[in-house]
């Protein structure tokens, strides 16, 4: 998808910051659930975003999955800690994406949040079934 963002016009780019715990929580999904995940975002029905190493896309399915906006160029080479933002650019695709911003990031985090909850929930009840099978 990232190559197929340089084919789309760009209405603005702007220097942004996204906050510790939504890179956290999406670098901490990437590793533990899947690095490439396609999420449906749930107050913005016809939105998706895609997740992947270099960039994070909202896209419309309902227009053949046009990139709304898109979070770009992460740079993490200054980020002393877990606790920083980290800086990345900010582009739109739509000329009123800017409304929807911090609703697809809290969408985002929520969805991920949730997920991590069932991965650690499974992984708890595996640990446990192991142990009983050692004690027998």
């Amino acid at each position: 998808m990232k190559s197929r963002l340089s084919d789309i016009p760009i209405l603005k780019s702007v220097p942004s910051y996204i906050g510790a715990t939504h890179y956290n929580r999406v670098r901490l999904s990437q590793l533990r659930l899947d690095n490439s995940l396609r999420l449906e975002l749930f107050s913005l029905r016809g939105l998706d975003i895609l997740i992947e190493d270099d960039s994070w896309i909202c896209i419309d399915r309902t227009l053949g999955d046009l990139p709304v906006l898109a979070w770009t160029d992460f740079d993490t080479s200054n980020r002393a800690g877990l606790h920083q933002p980290v800086p990345c650019k900010l582009r739109f695709y739509h000329n009123h994406a800017d409304l929807i911003c911090g609703t697809v990031l809290d969408d985002l985090g929520r969805i991920l949040e949730r997920r991590l909850a069932k991965l650690r929930y499974k992984s708890s009840r595996k640990i446990v079934y192991l142990r009983r099978m050692r004690r027998a």
